[in-house]
């Protein structure tokens, strides 16, 4: 394997992809109709293909303000929803289908790789009907990147605990906020990766993962789908984590809060104040923590052990990030992080909604909630 180049970005943009459900309007099923709704939406670039044909990929330019990403995310599901209903399908936005079963699922084929994929792992790969918010942040060198990858893997539980929305699996209460990561991560190369400290060592990782055949030589850091990556291509970090978001305002909010935090680490990294990273053991058990309660969770502080609520934690981060916010033009969208934490956990609604009625009409909910976040209003 060549040594592997980073395509610096100029700013600290931030791209958003959603990975978002086709269900029908009546059953709340999910629907394999993905091909004909890419193809008449015609830009792969912003509507794509995922492994299912009832999911749709949909994507965000790189952009510095997230209002504008807003807008534009909002265009696009809009059109989206208007092809998709001359099909008697909606959308839902959430890190599971509640009832669904992977079984109904038929395999994209308009790309071989996701037929070789499904070959090559096989029901780790089948059973994936997992749907997940990536959030890329531009990053001017490898070297920021190396220490900002290795600086919010720490961070990582918060963004989870504010997108969990996944605790139904096959038509189940698992009894976790975020069914999702338990089952993504059945798949090699997933999970929390160890700190790298230097480009060298990234750039090692890969190269040895490549020598054994485990992943290609082209697209080699496509293949390690962990929480958190660097993406030499787009001259990003990655942030991969977090649920697919049920409200558009929400999923906004969340990137902004990240795009945020990404800034404030390369500056301290700029500054030389960076601290060790945060060992693997202790970020893992904040994780869990979020897995199992999202925003109902502690948060361990530090190796001395001392937890606080993982909401008192987040609030905290995002008051400490309003001068970014407000450089940025889009403190109303960091701001609207407390929203999410004064409200009821979106997981605890979710099961009120399976108890008093049923799972069918916790998807039209879901649809519901959806579609008034596209509001101009919002």
């Amino acid at each position: 394997m060549e040594k592997i180049v980073f395509n610096p970005s100029e700013k600290p943009t931030v791209g958003i992809e959603v990975e978002a459900q086709l269900v029908d309007n009546s059953s709340g099923d999910l629907v394999n109709i993905a091909e004909g709704i890419i193809k008449q939406y015609s830009n792969e670039d912003r509507v794509k293909h995922e492994l299912y044909l009832s999911t749709v990929e949909i994507t965000s330019s790189p952009l510095m303000n997230t209002n504008d990403t807003y807008k534009e995310l909002s265009s696009i599901f809009k059109k989206v929803l208007e092809i998709a209903n001359k099909e008697n399908a909606g959308l839902i936005s959430a890190g599971s289908h509640p009832f669904a079963m992977y079984e109904d699922q038929v395999i994209t084929d308009v790309n071989p790789r996701y037929e070789e994929f499904a070959d090559k792992y096989g029901w780790a790969v089948r059973r994936l009907l997992t749907f997940g918010m990536h959030v890329h942040v531009g990053i001017d060198s490898k070297e920021k990147a190396i220490a900002i990858h290795d600086e919010i893997r720490k961070y990582l539980p918060l963004f989870l605990a504010l997108s969990a929305s996944s605790p139904f699996w096959r038509g189940k209460d698992t009894e976790l906020y975020c069914a999702r990561l338990s089952v993504f991560q059945g798949l090699p190369n997933t999970g929390l990766p160890e700190p790298y400290y230097e480009w060298s060592q990234y750039e090692q990782s890969l190269q040895t993962l490549v020598k054994a055949g485990v992943i290609k030589p082209d697209v080699g850091y496509r293949q390690v789908w962990k929480d958190v990556r660097i993406h030499p291509e787009y001259g990003t970090v990655e942030t991969r984590i977090a649920d697919s978001m049920p409200s558009l305002v929400e999923t906004i909010a969340v990137a902004t809060l990240i795009q945020a935090l990404v800034i404030k680490i390369g500056r301290d990294w700029e500054d030389g104040v960076l601290k060790e990273p945060d060992p693997n053991w202790l970020i893992e058990r904040n994780r869990w923590a979020a897995i199992k309660e999202g925003l109902n969770a502690k948060f361990i502080t530090g190796i001395d052990g001392n937890t606080e609520p993982i909401v008192d934690v987040i609030k905290n981060l995002a008051s400490e990030l309003s001068d970014i916010g407000e450089e940025l033009g889009s403190i109303n969208r960091l701001n609207f992080v407390n929203n999410i934490l004064d409200e009821s956990p979106l997981v605890d609604t979710m099961r009120e909604i399976y108890q008093e009625s049923s799972l069918v009409e916790l998807v039209k909910e879901l649809q519901k909630k959806l579609f008034n976040s596209l509001n101009e209003d919002n």
